[in-house]
């Protein structure tokens, strides 16, 4: 398994796990009235500041431990950090499959201010329209690793 798969692995399990304390914390919020008042805005914006910092560190323990522990499992004495070029393919499928999803979310997002849903939702659209995107790419350069290319 290439360095780039396995780092693949670990931004698809710390995307999975953010987002679902993402969500988790959404519903809390909302149940509790805390993003119906006219600070709204600025609580969620906050708590998407923490969530960014939380995502960027649970991340980089993850890729660590990961890495420790797949060398481990196989005995690999040193860890092989190349890319070659089906690695940079699969890199740029992933960019498209995440660039697609992210400007469907964006115009979702558009057309729902549009339609006169509030900034709060709309900003929520944009952040999981980001969040899918990240899925999507993460998916497709995985499905690219299994089928071969």
């Amino acid at each position: 398994m290439s360095s780039d798969e396995r780092n693949t692995y670990v931004s698809l399990l710390s995307s999975l796990l953010i987002n679902a304390y993402m969500i988790w914390r959404l519903v809390d919020m909302f149940g509790a009235g805390t993003l119906s008042g006219p600070d709204a805005l600025q609580i969620w914006a906050r708590m998407v500041l923490w969530v960014i910092g939380a995502a960027i560190v649970l991340t980089i323990v993850l890729t660590i431990l990961f890495n420790i522990v797949f060398a481990i499992a196989t005995g690999e004495k040193s860890p092989q950090f190349l890319s070659d070029e089906r690695d940079r393919v699969f890199e740029v499928r992933g960019m498209g499959a995440t660039t697609l999803v992210m400007i469907f979310g964006f115009i979702g997002a558009i057309v729902a201010l549009a339609l006169g849903q509030t900034p709060l939702f709309a900003f929520i659209q944009l952040y999981f329209s980001l969040a899918l995107g990240s899925l999507a790419g993460d998916l497709v350069k995985l499905a690219s690793y299994r089928h071969g290319g």
